[in-house]
């Protein structure tokens, strides 16, 4: 029994010998749009008798996406997944070293998943590498002024495509944070997180510094701005639209006094005229009785002197 128990350990340890598998698990970080590199060294002497490598991407429910094939000294096309087309290659002057690590460029969040390195040789030996790609997006936020008036200075903070999700934060030029609220959050079809804080200012600050954080990388990312200009229009503008509201009471004000002299005098002309009237009508009056008057002693004149010239005669 003990010999049976040798006999068949030392089998499995040649048939391990002829098709050996080391597989490995490894994490790559890597940001979208930029160029990472998947390791897969062969453990064994390096050889030029490799007969394929085989990159492939494990695919939850379907076959392993082809990522990358090579097969006696050239790369082998027809079965590669079109996603990769034309962003994936070998180090081709690493070969000979061992070295099948993979090259892949204009990285996508969708890139992110288990890579497969296999490697045969012709003696049937083969070698297998496992990675993990995990990838992240960012981006480099805006800040910027919104709108500036008598009631303060409207700040808006911008961070797209952030993946995973951020954490945003504001501060004035001492480090104080400016707002305790939460910012707007929403994951957009590509998968990133798009944030936004808007924030208004009620007091003077010189400076406003917007931070975004990925905490889970350790990456964070700043922008700036200054305010004293927004603050001195802002402050010229409410002393403006004081001024000018001042003046328009005022203007109104008197023109309602105008207005109600205007009123007043014409009220007093529309009764003058009638004092007049009857003024001239009494003048009238007396004028008419003075000339009956006249008029009577001159006929009593008249009368007399005819009498006394009859008398003469």
């Amino acid at each position: 029994m003990m010999y049976l128990r040798r006999f068949l350990l030392v089998g499995a340890l040649l048939f391990k010998g002829d098709s050996s598998t080391h597989a490995q698990s490894k994490q790559v970080d890597a940001v979208a749009g930029g160029n990472i590199i998947l390791p897969c060294m062969l453990k064994t002497p390096a050889s030029k008798d490799i007969q394929t490598v085989e990159w492939s991407k494990v695919v939850e429910g379907r076959k392993p996406a082809i990522v990358f094939l090579y097969r006696h000294g050239c790369e082998t096309f027809a079965m590669k997944d079109p996603d990769f087309e034309y962003r994936s290659s070998l180090i081709m002057r690493e070969l000979q070293n061992g070295n099948f690590s993979l090259r892949i460029s204009n990285v996508k969040l969708s890139d992110t998943g288990t890579y497969q390195c296999l490697m045969i040789q012709n003696n049937g030996t083969k070698e297998e590498t496992k990675v993990e790609l995990v990838v992240a997006s960012l981006s480099d936020p805006t800040l910027s002024v919104v709108s500036a008036d008598s009631s303060g200075v409207t700040v808006e903070c911008e961070a797209l495509c952030w993946m995973p999700a951020p954490l945003m934060t504001i501060l004035d030029e001492d480090g104080n944070r400016l707002t305790d609220e939460e910012p707007k959050q929403e994951q957009d079809p590509k998968g990133c997180y798009n944030t936004k804080q808007n924030f208004i200012l009620n007091n003077p600050v010189s400076r406003v510094v917007c931070r975004v954080d990925q905490q889970q990388r350790n990456q964070s990312k700043t922008v700036k701005i200054l305010l004293p200009d927004f603050w001195k229009d802002s402050y010229i503008r409410a002393i403006c639209l004081s001024v000018a509201g001042t003046t328009l009471v005022c203007i109104s004000v008197f023109s309602l006094y105008i207005g109600l002299s205007k009123k007043c005098s014409r009220t007093d002309e529309g009764k003058q005229p009638q004092t007049t009237i009857k003024s001239d009508q009494n003048k009238k009056s007396n004028s008419h009785e003075m000339n009956s008057l006249l008029n009577q002693q001159s006929v009593a004149e008249n009368t007399q002197n005819s009498m006394t010239e009859k008398l003469n005669k």
